[in-house]
């Protein structure tokens, strides 16, 4: 009888996915951060307290995946800052969901489920989140009612905002939302911004709102009256004064402002 022909399997074995924070916070800061294939910024700065409702978080991945988050909780001061302290532990809940659009629905649910029981107004929060493959440099994020990121093209030194038709709901307003997610290639030099609507909505002395549209134009000033190479940390600072200015420097923010920019490196 002829010998039977030997079959060869190979299997794949596929690490689980894990994040470890790196850094989260809701209170006034600023801080350099080291990623897989990415270097980040996060400048925050709370309004008339100490800490406030905009919570920034930076974890660290498994497969060489970074990701970044920027929840801003409706309202400023107390109140605000325990909502952003609630986003904060629900994040570490559900930080090894490994898609990005899947992150927000599962937010989403325990936040709204978590706050329904709670007497008193709607408690809402917008988010960005994003995660980045360092093997890649791919870009994946997802939105929930938070104001669009700018991405800068270093090859064409032109900034543009993405994101289009990822609006959807905050988390907060009901159970089962479905959020949808786009994905960038960031070549080495590339940048991403994302902001606080307190960097967007501030007002002038004259009662006109900066708007999206102002803040594109303020950040591309501000990086070109900086010298070269571009320092992230300079840009947060040197940004964060100018929309001050804007607003004028005297008077009290009526809103929390965080800027969480991200470059890619040289791989």
């Amino acid at each position: 009888m002829p010998e039977e022909p030997k079959v060869e399997c190979t299997f794949t074995v596929k690490r689980p996915f894990g994040c470890m924070e790196l850094w989260a916070g809701n209170e006034k800061a600023h801080r350099s951060i080291e990623l897989a294939g990415l270097e980040g910024d996060v400048i925050a700065l709370p309004s008339g307290a100490d800490h406030g409702g905009d919570l920034s978080a930076v974890f660290s991945c498994t497969d060489d995946v970074a990701r970044v988050v920027l929840a801003d909780c409706v309202g400023h001061g107390y109140e605000a800052a325990a909502v952003a302290r609630h986003v904060h532990h629900l994040l570490h809940k559900f930080r090894d969901i490994r898609d990005t659009a899947a992150l927000l629905e599962a937010l989403n649910d325990e936040f709204t489920l978590s706050t329904e029981a709670n007497d008193g107004p709607l408690r809402l929060t917008t988010v960005v989140t994003g995660t980045f493959d360092g093997k890649t440099g791919v870009f994946t994020f997802a939105y929930a009612a938070h104001p669009r990121m700018f991405l800068w093209r270093e090859e064409q030194r032109q900034l543009l905002e993405i994101g289009d038709g990822l609006e959807n709901l905050p988390l907060g307003f009901i159970t089962g939302e479905k959020y949808l997610e786009q994905s960038v290639r960031l070549a080495p030099g590339d940048a991403i911004l994302a902001f606080s609507d307190g960097a967007t909505e501030v007002e002038s002395p004259e009662g006109e709102q900066l708007t999206p549209a102002g803040l594109s134009s303020l950040a591309q000033s501000v990086a070109g009256s900086l010298p070269e190479p571009l320092v992230l940390g300079d840009f947060s600072k040197a940004l964060l004064a100018a929309i001050k200015n804007y607003h004028g420097a005297d008077r009290e923010l009526a809103d929390d402002i965080t800027l969480l920019t991200m470059r890619r490196v040289n791989p």
